[in-house]
């Protein structure tokens, strides 16, 4: 049976082994390397206990490659003592501790030789493979913290070289191997480069103080470096170490990556100044100091806290404050400071300047907000200036101030009738609504048509801002008219609301303008008329056009109470049709005005000549003139004064001029207009040659 339970255990390792044959697990073996005045120094491990015993059977091979280069040479090899040597070690070791931790790490060596095993029941069998992967998990790690320790332990173990063959100031790449490789892992080697310089920050390492009450705490990082950490307390002059073994950071959970760990001391004087150094073990070997501190523990415990009595609103402009102290009252307690806010969870402001004395139990507040939530707070002090503080208890307001003057935002009617008041939100917290008044006429008295309150238990809800109301659209009025008021949960109202005028939609035309009297001029008609005495109209327009047949074309926009218009954009005997329409601000147009007709006259007189002039060349007589009216169908005649000194029509040009031979006796001259049509001008004056 127990043949049947090995053979059975050892073929579900067969059968796992050939199931991963393609895939080997990887193991590591890592490298630390520093300069010393003898070479740099190697320190080499494999994470794996497997790979360890491996490289103790087999050897190591050290490989190294200038700077950042990737071609390693081989330099040495190692392996672990012989019997010889380990008896030399152990007479060279110093101390007790020194001797313990060579013999384990030869112990450990001869351990490595022997292979575990044996039968296994097959009901147990698993468990014992778990004992076993267990108690080889724990020799290698007493091996590693061993070699660690003991620089003879890691040489012993063939973990440790020095190259003296390097050049100080050059940087070196080292990487370890097996003599012999494992058949389970894949072996990688993980390199460490150093450049060939003393390092005099190499273990320097932050220690951060955290103060306490009595105590004081201490955390670092966890260095690669550094391992197995001693705290020591300057005592009467003397370190003294605290901790009685060495604190080692294990695996688990890290602060933003980063492991950290921690030492903590209780039971200090607060105020009193002490001073710890922390050493470590290197992975050389060597004991180091990495931190020297000084912290003082403070007092950090508040005093006790304050019971606040319900506050009260006695005087309109006074709140007043009670809490209250139970005895007895720490010697180090200080005083009071008063806070409030508008939240029982905001920000608090603290209302007095000085500190109140610690036997003071009432404030009085002058400064609170009305129409607020106004929470209270009293905190104690003591003289370390640790505060407690009490539940904050907020005041009820004897509230007698009236909201603000509501506003109105806007108001629309539309087909139907219906209408929708918008009104702009009070700030005030204890809003209650709006009531909601009307009136056909801003002098007429308003009634209540709507009110939108909020119930004392419905805070949560929001106030009531647009109301609907219905208005009849058939009205001789063509507005309504709304005023509101804004009411707090005290029933304090406020002062009504500038009146919202709202305007019904229009679909009744302005009545039509009527023309009363048209008179004409020569060069003008003028119209008298009696424009639409609608309340709404906004523009009176008056058109004209030549033909009643022809399309209207606006001739001037009127004014409402104009009464007359002249046009003088006239031609004579020409008929001018005109009408006249209204518009109202609704754009509803009234029917056209009966037109009219004017037609300017001709009385037959013409303007007379300009500039008339008369000079003499030689024995011709020149008479010139200007007539700013000239056509084809202007002449003119000529006046001339004859014998009996009768001024006489003497000759017609239908040019600017008139040319005639000089008489022997000087005669006077004059110029008269005539038209085709009849029309003529007055004589002009006269002129002679002097």
């Amino acid at each position: 049976m127990k043949l049947i339970n090995q053979i059975f255990i050892i073929g579900i390792f067969i059968s796992f082994s050939f199931a991963k044959a393609q895939e080997k697990p990887i193991s590591e073996i890592k490298v630390a390397a520093r300069y010393t005045t003898q070479g740099i120094e190697l320190r080499f491990f494999p994470d794996r206990k497997n790979i360890l015993d491996v490289g103790l059977q087999s050897g190591f091979i050290l490989e190294r490659a200038e700077g950042n280069s990737k071609n390693f040479t081989e330099i040495a090899r190692t392996k672990p003592f012989s019997e010889e040597e380990w008896l030399i070690a152990l007479q060279r070791a110093k101390t007790e501790e020194e001797k313990i931790q060579i013999e384990m790490s030869q112990d450990f060596y001869i351990t490595s030789k022997e292979k575990n095993g044996g039968n296994l029941d097959f009901t147990k069998g698993i468990e014992n493979l778990k004992q076993q992967k267990a108690d080889e998990d724990f020799q290698f790690m007493v091996s590693i913290l061993t070699a660690i320790k003991n620089a003879d332990a890691a040489k012993g173990l063939g973990l440790s070289y020095v190259d003296t063959t390097i050049k100080l100031g050059k940087k070196y790449t080292y990487r370890v191997k097996l003599v012999e490789n494992s058949p389970v892992y894949k072996i990688e080697s993980v390199p460490a480069t150093i450049q060939a310089t003393k390092d005099e920050s190499a273990y320097k390492n932050n220690v951060y103080i955290k103060t306490g009450d009595t105590q004081l705490g201490f955390v670092w990082e966890d260095s690669p470096y550094l391992s197995g950490v001693d705290v020591e307390r300057k005592i009467n002059g003397v370190y003294k170490k605290l901790n009685d073994a060495p604190i080692y950071t294990v695996r688990g959970k890290s602060y933003k990556g980063v492991k950290r760990n921690g030492f903590s001391e209780d039971s200090l004087v607060n105020y009193q100044k002490y001073t710890y150094r922390f050493y470590a073990q290197t992975i050389f070997g060597e004991r180091v100091k990495f931190a020297e501190v000084t912290g003082m523990p403070r007092d950090l415990t508040p005093p006790q806290k304050p019971f606040l009595k319900q506050p009260k609103h006695v005087k309109p402009n006074e709140v007043h404050i009670e809490w209250e102290m139970k005895a007895p009252i720490a010697k180090d307690f200080k005083g009071f400071k008063i806070a409030r806010s508008e939240k029982s969870s905001g920000n608090f402001t603290v209302l007095n300047s000085k500190l109140l004395p610690s036997t003071a139990r009432k404030f009085i507040d002058t400064s609170f907000i009305k129409g607020k939530d106004n929470y209270y707070l009293v905190q104690a002090l003591d003289t370390a200036n640790n505060v407690s503080s009490s539940f904050p208890i907020s005041v009820t307001l004897i509230d007698s101030i009236p909201p603000v003057k509501p506003i109105f935002i806007d108001g629309k009617i539309d087909s139907t009738g219906v209408v929708t008041v918008n009104i702009q939100k009070n700030r005030e917290p204890d809003l209650m609504g709006y009531r909601l008044y009307r009136s056909n006429s801003p002098e007429h008295e308003f009634s209540v048509i709507k009110e939108g309150f909020l119930s004392s238990d419905s805070l949560k809800n929001e106030v009531q801002t647009v109301f609907i109301d219905t208005v009849t659209l058939k009205s001789l009025t063509p507005y309504i008219y709304y005023r509101t008021e804004a009411l707090d949960f005290n029933h304090n109202t406020s002062e009504f609301s500038d009146i919202l005028k709202v305007k019904r939609p229009d679909i009744i035309p302005p009545t039509t303008p009527v023309f009363k009297r048209v008179k004409v001029g020569e060069d003008f008609v003028e119209l008298g008329f009696s424009l639409s005495k609608s309340r709404d109209v906004k523009q009176q327009l008056l058109y004209r056009k030549l033909n009643l047949k022809d399309k209207w074309e606006s001739l001037a926009t009127l004014k409402n109470n104009q009464k007359t218009y002249i046009d003088k954009n006239v031609k004579k005997g020409i008929k001018y049709y005109y009408t006249l329409q209204a518009i109202d601000d609704s754009d509803n147009k009234s029917e056209f005005a009966i037109p009219v007709m004017g037609k300017p006259y001709d009385t037959g007189v013409r303007p007379p000549v300009e500039n008339l002039q008369i000079q003499q060349d030689k024995n011709d007589i020149i008479i010139t003139w200007e007539y700013q009216f000239k056509n084809e169908k202007t002449f003119y005649v000529i006046y001339k004064e004859n014998k009996n000194g009768d001024l006489v029509q003497y000759k017609n040009t239908s040019k600017l001029f008139f040319k005639e031979k000089a008489d022997t006796k000087p005669k006077k001259y004059a110029v008269r207009v005539i038209t085709k049509d009849g029309g003529k001008s007055k004589i002009s004056k006269l002129i002679s040659i002097r």
